[in-house]
């Protein structure tokens, strides 16, 4: 067998976790069905790697014995030396004799996102769906001239309001209390979108030595802010119902756990108040500080009746819910918040000194008017991305239909399983159809996801028709052999 040594082995074995037969039995299924071709050896290997690159099984981890996963799935210890053989010749295991094997990446793949930015430039006639993010309403300009009204009183003032100005903060009080979460403005600070939010939960709450547990896949801004940090991050698997996040937490008893339970960003799931309450249980058993992202919650459609925010569920001491005007109002509107108890909403003020010093009062000026009287307008985008959503599911359904997802009931993205990990290679090969998405592996660590694609349902319904013909023509290409190291734009022969 041939093992292989060196300093990167010792460097992940010495923090390794593991994964025991039972457990991956479970989890890779009826992996002898998956495909039918092939000796079985085969079979098993694509089974384990599509659980690598998915991210089930995160980077590092210790696989069983040969014999001990023989006995487990009852095939003979060849079966399983000729799998893990075949993974260590793709580079998704490094092992040792007495070792054992853990699970790598190839080079290349472990790497850090790359940082956020614009994927094309405003009105370009690209099909821009690497931001899930939709276009303002024209009404917001009319709110304006409130804000112009009250305006004066402002200039009279220096302008600065670390913790925010106090009637936007009045507003997002309100807004919590209606949901079914009594809020005083002392719970509450302003920031600069939810990106800013996020970080300065980080900052103030936690330290590079300290684990924080996040769900796979998730925001990729939030992995681009805890990656700066240092983070020490642990990374599990989403399911339905946040069980594995929840076992994560006991094994690790992690200070901060940062999640989105409200259409979820980017699969839509929506955790239900049973799964709200198991996940506020289990952070007072640990000792853990839930930040919990609610920038979708407003998008919700589909006649689903709004979930209680999750700190309503006895966790005010043990949530922290981060929300932002960017996915239910506007983007360029960077105006976001943090509801807290007391004491972190002054840490994360004070925190905030580093940063900016405090947001715009013009833009929380028109924050704190939208939320008053903005809910006919979310009615209106809800109603939109509802056809949306619709008129994407059955191009996909027409034009793709080995494509898997599950249709959410809110949020402005479908998570598609492509069936092979192909994700990195269909994107690239997208642009040259004027296409921009974000693969799967932008929303994982270390380059795992690649089975999977986010498609927003942000466009028009004739722009998404047009712009799945494109994924059609890409994915052709894709099949007949074009790789990442043809030249983007460049005719297939």
């Amino acid at each position: 067998m041939d093992m292989q040594s060196g300093s990167t082995f010792d460097s992940l074995a010495s923090k390794t976790r593991s994964i025991n037969s039972y457990q991956l039995a479970k989890i890779l299924g009826d992996w002898p069905s998956v495909s039918r071709k092939g000796p079985l050896y085969a079979r098993l290997a694509l089974g384990i790697r599509s659980l690598i690159l998915d991210a089930r099984i995160p980077y590092g981890v210790r696989l069983p014995g040969e014999r001990s996963l023989a006995t487990e799935l009852h095939v003979s210890r060849r079966t399983v030396s000729s799998a893990y053989a075949l993974l260590r010749d793709e580079g998704l295991l490094m092992s040792r004799r007495g070792g054992g094997s853990l699970t790598h990446l190839p080079p290349g793949r472990s790497r850090p996102g790359a940082p956020w930015g614009p994927a094309v430039g405003q009105g370009s006639n690209w099909f821009d769906l690497a931001i899930a993010a939709i276009a303002g309403d024209p009404r917001i300009a009319l709110s304006f001239a409130k804000v112009h009204e009250v305006l004066p009183h402002y200039l009279a003032q220096h302008g600065y309001a670390p913790q925010g100005l106090l009637p936007l903060r009045e507003a997002v009080a309100e807004h919590y209390t209606r949901r079914g979460l009594a809020t005083t403005v002392e719970q509450i600070a302003i920031t600069s979108g939810a990106q800013q939010a996020i970080s300065l939960a980080v900052e103030a709450l936690s330290n590079p030595l300290e684990p924080i547990v996040i769900e796979t896949p998730t925001y990729p801004g939030a992995l681009d802010v805890l990656r700066r940090y240092r983070s020490r991050l642990i990374d599990v698997g989403l399911d339905e119902d946040s069980e594995s996040l929840r076992v994560a937490m006991r094994q690790v008893l992690p200070r901060l756990v940062y999640l989105i339970a409200d259409y979820h960003n980017p699969t839509g799931r929506l955790l239900d108040t049973a799964q709200r309450e198991a996940l506020v249980r289990a952070a007072a058993e640990c000792g853990s500080q839930l930040l919990v992202d609610e920038s979708f919650v407003e998008l919700g459609f589909d006649g689903v009746s709004s979930v209680a925010p999750l700190a309503s569920v006895g966790g005010e001491s043990r949530v922290i819910s981060v929300g932002s005007m960017s996915k239910s109002y506007w983007a360029g509107l960077r105006v976001g918040w943090v509801r807290a108890d007391r004491a972190v909403i002054a840490r994360l003020v004070e925190a905030r000194a580093t940063f900016d010093m405090a947001s715009p009062i013009i833009d929380q000026l028109l924050a704190a008017e939208l939320i008053r009287t903005g809910e006919d307008m979310l009615d209106y985008r809800r109603q939109m991305l509802r056809a949306q959503r619709d008129a994407l599911v059955e191009a996909l359904h027409s034009r793709l239909p080995d494509w898997k997802f599950q249709v959410p009931s809110g949020g402005l993205s479908l998570w598609v399983n492509l069936g092979e990990p192909i994700s990195t290679v269909l994107v690239a090969r997208a642009e040259s159809y004027r296409i921009r998405l974000a693969s799967g592996t932008r929303f994982g660590l270390s380059g795992t996801l690649e089975n999977y694609l986010r498609i927003p349902f942000t466009l028009s319904p004739p722009d998404l028709v047009v712009a799945i013909e494109g994924l059609v023509a890409a994915l052709a290409d894709v099949d007949l052999g074009w790789s990442l190291t043809a030249p983007i734009g460049e005719a297939l022969v």
